[in-house]
């Protein structure tokens, strides 16, 4: 049956370009990887303002309290519909509060900060009282400790979504929230300047059309499925039935090319297949 479905002559190598048709990772996790990069940049903020607030508590400078007028997090629309689909992206509901509480309790010390921050615009008589920078400081070495344990959390789904992309990330953040916690300010130099860390991964993998008919096999058996689009590190599939998240899986395509991968993503009878290896910058699949 699958030898005869695919009996279409095999592609032509081009030197046409692959459409691109999105910056997105494959369907089902352009929302969680959303969630991640917003997440991440949010908790980089965190960990600069408490650095920040840490140097000016310790070297009794407030004026260098001015650093975080552009370190300010700001919610992204994203990050409510994101926690809203917690069930959809495949996290717990508990890690989904835990974010959801820590950007609610941002609203709150962001209203007792930013009055100080607006305060330390000069190098001198700022009149930011250090009894109650010690107590603003205190909630936002709080809010990188949450960030921490978020970030550790969120981790391993993202490992294992994503081939470890953003494990730089977060090896980067969980070192630099656990010194802004600890009252460190490594990163805010004489002059009151902060230096946030720059993370490593911030781009998506661009996704091309593919559509064609594959075919997928998995534990219970081999079915024809439908091969939409193409990443360097993923495939979206249509199949005959629903595959259970995280199964492991090979996808063959009409080329004979076999890609082994595992289910990141299914609804519907619509599969991402994430790929153990990606596929090289020359494979014709995604060759521009």
């Amino acid at each position: 049956m699958f030898r005869a479905l695919l009996k279409i002559s095999e592609p032509r190598r081009s030197s046409v370009p692959r459409t691109r048709i999105s910056n997105e990772p494959d369907e089902g996790n352009a929302l969680f990887e959303a969630l991640i990069c917003e997440f991440h940049w949010t908790a980089l903020q965190i960990g600069g303002i408490a650095a920040c607030m840490n140097a000016a508590l310790a070297l009794g400078r407030t004026w260098t309290l001015r650093s975080c007028s552009n370190l300010v997090p700001v919610e992204p629309p994203i990050i409510n519909v994101a926690l809203r689909a917690w069930q959809e992206i495949g996290i717990s509901g508990e890690l989904a509060a835990s974010i959801s509480k820590i950007y609610f309790d941002l609203l709150d010390a962001k209203k007792l900060a930013i009055p100080l921050i607006d305060q330390a615009g000069a190098f001198s008589g700022s009149g930011v009282s250090l009894a109650k920078l010690e107590q603003i400081t205190a909630l936002w070495r709080k809010l990188a400790e949450d960030c921490k344990i978020a970030v550790r959390r969120l981790e391993p789904e993202t490992r294992w979504r994503f081939n470890g992309v953003y494990t730089g990330n977060a090896l980067i953040l969980s070192k630099f929230l656990q010194e802004a916690q600890s009252g460190s300010y490594g990163c805010v130099n004489q002059f009151g300047e902060a230096a946030i860390p720059v993370l490593p991964q911030r781009r998506k993998t661009p996704r091309y059309v593919l559509l064609q008919p594959c075919k997928i096999s998995d534990k219970v058996g081999s079915s024809i499925a439908f091969a939409r689009d193409i990443s360097k590190s993923g495939i979206g599939l249509d199949c005959e039935r629903d595959l259970a998240l995280k199964e492991r899986v090979l996808v063959e395509l009409r080329s004979g090319q076999k890609l082994k991968g595992t289910v990141v993503w299914s609804r519907n009878k619509r599969v991402s297949v994430q790929f153990d290896e990606p596929l090289t910058d020359g494979d014709p699949l995604i060759a521009r």
